[in-house]
């Protein structure tokens, strides 16, 4: 019951800052922020054809790195070839637009996000390493 009660208030203050802000959905159960493209910045999909290759790997290497002995790998990208012809495939690239008059208000509006979020209990300091 507890439960219910703090995931509609919490529903509330999102929909609340949504109203305020906009340009944002989220997904309480999974942890997601969406933003749509168009919203804050543009999104361009483009599709290339590049040559489709394996990856081979070499034998266990030591090496020195930070001055700590580390063991690595050579990774070679190999073209495959059928009948003497590279093999091709479409391979999508994304890329994103952000304007540079709008940097500071993207900034701000990023700073509010996180200051609801905590407010309403969910942490965005995780430090990844």
């Amino acid at each position: 019951m507890r439960e219910k009660i703090k995931y509609r208030t919490n529903k509330k203050i999102i929909e609340n800052w949504i109203i305020n802000h906009g340009a944002a959905n989220f997904d309480l159960k999974k942890g997601d922020i969406i933003l749509p493209d168009g919203g804050l910045f543009s999104i361009e999909k483009e599709v290339k054809i590049m040559p489709k290759t394996r990856i081979l790997f070499s034998k266990l290497k030591d090496s020195k790195f930070n001055g700590k002995n580390n063991k690595f790998r050579e990774l070679k990208f190999i073209p495959i070839k059928r009948n003497g012809r590279v093999l091709k495939e479409k391979v999508e690239y994304y890329k994103t637009y952000l304007w540079f008059e709008e940097l500071d208000d993207l900034i701000k509006y990023f700073k509010s996000m996180k200051r609801m979020l905590n407010k309403i209990g969910y942490k965005t300091d995780r430090n990844i390493e």
